[in-house]
């Protein structure tokens, strides 16, 4: 019985590890919202700066709020046809607390693969374009790609088409890096080169509103 009862404390000890893990993670990865803020704040001139920090501001609740009550479903529900997920929208943090804290956990991933297309679109993109590419991407084209690699993590659903291929991605190198680049790709060939920025006669104008800042958010990039 003793036995039994320090195998239980144990087992107990190990999950509250995991949890506790977890959301140390999530808070680490929620961190590069503020070094991309600060790398793309300091890097635009000054009359864009607090444009592209709202904009960093911005995607991440909406993205949050997305994934919150369909993207978190698509992704990670119950597999239909490896294509996308069919349950767990509008998700109830009352459920458990490994699933509660692996909801945190990926809900931060997200807004990092669309803060990754802000970058990209700094300066050149009206705010409401971009909130609209950040919805679009939160609900739909991340979830179902992040089903299609990631489905099945959760115990007792199905996994998706890629994953079942062999499929592995490595530290969120396609599911995130991957898909925000390529959307960050797509827009800058729509809006086209930054006409004028590196010519002899524009040279000095389009500097950085502060290179201290910028540097500071690489560096927590880095960490």
């Amino acid at each position: 019985m003793l036995i039994s009862r320090a195998q239980s404390i144990l087992n107990m000890s190990s999950e509250s590890l995991n949890i506790a893990w977890m959301i140390i993670a999530a808070a680490l990865v929620m961190a590069m919202q503020i070094g991309f803020c600060f790398l793309e704040s300091g890097m635009v001139r000054a009359k864009n700066s607090i444009n592209v920090a709202i904009k960093n501001l911005a995607d991440f609740c909406v993205s949050a709020a997305i994934f919150w009550v369909v993207g978190f479903g698509i992704m990670f529900g119950s597999s239909k046809w490896g294509l996308f997920g069919s349950e767990l929208f509008l998700f109830q943090t009352n459920q458990d607390w490994w699933l509660t804290a692996f909801f945190i956990f990926q809900l931060v991933f997200c807004g990092t693969a669309i803060t990754i297309i802000s970058g990209a679109v700094a300066e050149r993109m009206r705010f409401n374009a971009y909130i609209l590419i950040a919805l679009f991407t939160s609900g739909l084209i991340y979830p179902l790609f992040g089903h299609w690699a990631w489905g099945g993590i959760i115990p007792d659903t199905q996994a998706g088409w890629l994953a079942n291929l062999g499929f592995i991605d490595f530290a969120g190198s396609t599911i995130v890096h991957s898909v925000g680049g390529w959307i960050a790709l797509s827009a800058v060939l729509i809006l086209g080169p930054r006409i004028g920025k590196y010519s002899d006669a524009n040279k000095g104008k389009f500097t950085g509103s502060s290179f201290p800042l910028a540097v500071l958010g690489t560096l927590i990039l880095w960490f």
